[in-house]
């Protein structure tokens, strides 16, 4: 896929309370501003819209530049957020405060996307994890988003506790819900690509951590997305990779069928834009935007 020049803005983001929701000013660390990095790729020519990509847990938007290359070409400015706690930008890795603080960060997303271009359609596309933000994005505000493309979006996660210290440590600490333990994230998992699972295992952007609050919070969050799927209001794509372990294929295409366009891919796995054949896939993502947005 294609290679294009890039640039990075870094957004001002506000605090969150404990239930993910804006809490009363501007986030600041010891070094300054709380910053979420957006790598964007601009469209060549005149933009025709505007294509947020969010990754999923323990990646980041960096990844997914040869992809937006292609957007690009093709006439769509791309935004590339790294989540909090993910990839350049801050927090504690793994962690986030509930479904509403990433929904927050891809309004912020979405909001200076429109400042550049405030008449044209914006589209989301998700991956795993990010395809369940992108989801509750859409149910949250319709209004503001043309289009969603689900990559095998987790619709059920299931992430492992972090477990207490041995010994006396473990019997005098009591886990915080900032505390991360590791996911288990096997690369074979997300891509039957040999080439693509080196370059995980070689990127020191990535991570396999999920927090406590993470682990404990997200399933119920994530139920009431499930049960807010019939009424979504714009057009979404669902991806299937049939080989996908990382979410369920068969329950993604019994939520959301009746209302989402669906394709599925045989033999292949759960980052389908990393995966083999990624071309042809973006390239049908592509045509699917262009008629929909």
């Amino acid at each position: 896929m294609a290679q294009a020049q890039s640039f990075v803005t870094n957004l001002e983001l506000r605090d969150s309370n404990p239930d993910g929701s804006e809490g009363a000013g501007l986030s600041h660390t010891a070094k300054g501003m709380f910053l979420l990095h957006v790598l964007e790729v601009a469209a060549e020519g005149e933009p025709r819209g505007g294509v947020a990509i969010v990754h999923g847990a323990g990646d980041h938007g960096g990844r997914y530049t040869e992809v937006a290359g292609f957007l690009a070409e093709r006439g769509w400015a791309v935004a590339l957020p790294d989540l909090r706690g993910h990839g350049k930008s801050e927090g504690e890795r793994g962690h986030s405060w509930g479904i509403k603080e990433p929904v927050r960060d891809i309004d912020a997303v979405l909001d200076h996307l429109a400042y550049r271009l405030p008449d044209a359609p914006k589209v989301l596309v998700g991956v795993g994890l990010g395809g369940l933000y992108c989801l509750a994005y859409a149910l949250a505000h319709a209004d503001r988003v043309a289009a969603v493309v689900a990559i095998n979006p987790l619709l059920e996660p299931r992430f492992p506790e972090p477990k207490k210290p041995s010994g006396l440590k473990g019997l005098f600490k009591k886990l915080q819900p900032t505390d991360a333990g590791p996911l288990g994230l096997d690369p074979a998992a997300l891509s039957s690509d040999p080439a693509a699972q080196a370059a995980w295992r070689a990127d020191k952007h990535v991570h396999d951590l999920v927090s406590l609050h993470v682990a404990q919070r997200l399933p119920a969050e994530a139920r009431a997305v499930r049960e807010g799927l019939p009424g979504l209001r714009v057009p979404v794509l669902l991806l299937i990779g049939e080989a996908d372990t990382l979410s369920d294929p068969q329950q993604n295409q019994a939520l959301l069928g009746a209302t989402a366009e669906v394709r599925r891919y045989p033999g292949l796995k759960h980052d389908l834009l990393h995966e083999r054949g990624a071309t042809q896939i973006a390239t049908e993502v592509a045509q699917w935007i262009a008629a929909r947005a």
